[in-house]
């Protein structure tokens, strides 16, 4: 088949809007794109390709999935990521977990496999005070998670584990930077579509004090974040919405994750992430610590993520990252 022919099928069949990166590999037998390959996965509602048609998207980057199959109608397509990611991190085991009272740590078992690589990350989903998530660190089939203080049975925390290659389980539904509007220690963020039983994670991008993010709670169209204190408009937050695989079009994918040692000297950390963009959303915890230091922001520059802590770290110290980009 010749690019000529390609560029007829879309006009006939209504595929996309005759785009000449799509290559129509096979057709059905009433002339349905049944396997195809492009650089852009089309929107929601495109007509023309088979009901299972499978795409492969030949110019996916680290973390991107590379595999998308049509889940809609030959009227109207949705094509929803299948198979194993382009190398790189996706998110595996991710849920939601109560502390108990007597002790300042949460282990969290789960009976599948965790691997001595997964990256762990969390936030409070429910809380009665300021305490803050002093280390979140994955072991073997367990994901420890220690709170400041006891939590007494108040409190609670979303959690994620990011795996490298593989098949994730869950994806990102919506992710980005949102900078306070301030007037209330909670603020509610809009994102359509939402569920209440989505699970968040949430991080400073920017802040001109001490205050902390004391929860995240998810509800109907909104993600709420409280903080210790009414942020004004000086504070910005990194959030990121998971949902299991295969039901929705994520908005983002990994396209870097990690966990490094720090180095210390200065409350400020900037760790090397070639390729990086300033408008890329991160999220870290501290996967080791000797003390209650508490991160304070994240900020992400061209190839830098900068890590701002309430203490010099000193080497006693290390940061699990997740840096998340738009498709």
């Amino acid at each position: 088949m010749n690019r000529t022919d390609v560029v007829d099928l879309l006009r006939i069949k209504g595929v996309g809007n005759a785009d000449s990166t799509v290559r129509v590999l096979t057709k059905d037998k009433d002339g349905y794109a049944m396997s195809v390959s492009c650089t852009t996965i089309p929107v929601d509602g495109k007509s023309g390709y088979a009901i299972g048609c499978e795409i492969r998207k030949t110019d996916a980057a680290t973390g991107q999935a590379c595999q998308w199959r049509n889940c809609g109608t030959t009227a109207s397509c949705q094509f929803r990521p299948i198979g194993p990611l382009t190398m790189g991190y996706g998110f595996n085991k991710v849920g939601s977990s109560a502390f108990a009272s007597g002790t300042a740590g949460l282990i969290v078992t789960i009976p599948a496999s965790i691997v001595a690589s997964d990256i762990a990350l969390a936030t409070h989903s429910a809380s009665d005070d300021n305490d803050q998530l002093i280390s979140v660190i994955s072991g073997a089939n367990i994901v420890t998670i220690t709170n400041s203080a006891d939590p007494l049975a108040a409190h609670s925390a979303f959690y994620a584990l990011l795996r490298n290659g593989g098949v994730p389980e869950y994806d990102i539904f919506a992710a980005g930077t949102k900078t306070t509007v301030g007037g209330a220690a909670a603020e509610a963020i809009t994102i359509t579509g939402a569920l209440a039983t989505d699970i968040c994670l949430v991080q400073y991008a920017a802040t001109d004090d001490t205050d902390t993010i004391s929860k995240a709670v998810m509800t109907a169209n909104t993600l709420t974040v409280t903080m210790s204190a009414n942020p004004l408009t000086a504070h910005a937050l990194h959030y990121c919405i998971l949902r299991p695989r295969g039901s929705f079009k994520p908005s983002h994918y990994v396209f870097a994750a990690g966990t490094r040692t720090t180095v210390g000297g200065a409350v400020a950390e900037a760790i090397t992430v070639s390729g990086a963009l300033a408008t890329d959303v991160a999220l870290v915890n501290y996967a080791v610590t000797d003390d209650t230091d508490a991160i304070r922001k994240a900020v992400m520059t061209a190839n830098t993520l900068t890590v701002t802590m309430s203490a010099d770290p000193s080497t006693a110290h290390a940061l699990s990252y997740a840096i998340l980009r738009a498709y």
